[in-house]
């Protein structure tokens, strides 16, 4: 997405590496999360200069991310679900639709 070449790139290699090491380390009763938040209000975020979709606090991803660690015992930790889902369904479209939309979207 645009304005994350440090953060995009970063994820998905974490994601990849969690999704490698979950069979390995579930045999020894090793739980392995990825978290993928949405934007969060923090001093890092305040700098942002550009629209920042479904913001959160603090409080919310903290919550979100106990409940799936510990609640739900799930591989991924993703919220806000309206972001999320967006997101995916974007990246399961070819390319040439995908950077047509996200273009659009962006140029809002």
């Amino acid at each position: 997405m645009p304005n994350s070449s440090g953060y995009g790139p970063s994820k998905a290699a974490l994601t990849n590496f969690a999704e490698s090491i979950y069979f390995d380390f579930k045999k020894h009763n090793v739980k392995v999360s990825v978290v993928s938040p949405g934007f969060i209000k923090t001093p890092l975020t305040d700098k942002n200069e550009f629209p920042m979709p479904f913001l959160r606090s603090p409080e919310f991803a903290a919550n979100k991310v106990y409940d799936g660690l510990v609640k739900t015992n799930s591989f991924e930790i993703d919220f806000p679900k309206q972001l999320t889902f967006t997101l995916k369904f974007l990246r399961i479209l070819p390319y040439k639709i995908y950077l047509f939309l996200v273009d659009k979207l962006v140029k809002r």
